[in-house]
Parts: structure tokens; sequence; C-alpha cells
């Protein structure tokens, strides 16, 4: 397994108003270029689309490819996208989607 690109996701839970939020920072080995997605809501594995999407705006990725099938793309290419998620602060999300 060739390692092209690790994206680290941090999920905070709001408990107040019961809902989850995530920021992406995703890496490209190659070149050590980065993208980093700003704290938006989504829960469970929502962090994973958000990096994709990200990917694909910024032409890292094939557009065939796309949120609702990258894992296709993980599969043809022997799994090249290395995923760190962990739940955190809110300080710790937030400063995750900064560059």
């Amino acid at each position: 397994m060739k390692i092209k690109y690790v994206c680290v996701a941090v999920r905070w839970f709001d408990r107040v108003n019961g809902n989850t939020y995530h920021s992406v920072r995703i890496t490209r080995c190659r070149d050590n270029k980065v993208i980093a997605v700003e704290w938006q809501y989504g829960y469970g594995d929502q962090y994973r689309y958000t990096a994709v999407e990200a990917m694909l705006k910024a032409g890292w990725l094939p557009k065939k490819y796309n949120a609702d099938n990258y894992y296709l793309y993980e599969r043809e290419n022997d799994h090249p996208i290395y995923w760190d998620c962990r739940d955190g602060l809110k300080r710790e999300m937030l400063a995750n989607g900064v560059l």
C-alpha cells in the first residue's frame, strides 16, 4: 500500500444542542501541500465525504470519482488515503480546519 494522502479529521460533539461537527486537514504526500476544510455539521463518516469533495475541488482526484463513490478510488488504487479521525474539543476541531 502506498499512501498518497493523509486526512486528519477532528470531530466535536456539542452536548448543549446535540449536534456533531468536524473539520478536515488533507496533506498530499508527494509535495506536502495541505488543504484545510473549516468546521461543518456532520456525524459519523461525514468527514470522508467532506475531504473527498475538497480534494476534487482542488483537482487532486480524477473527475470520474465523487463523494458518493470515493471508495472506488480507494479500491482501484490500493487504498491510497490514510484516514485519521479523532474526537476532540471544540478548540481542537477549529484549529484543525485552519491553515
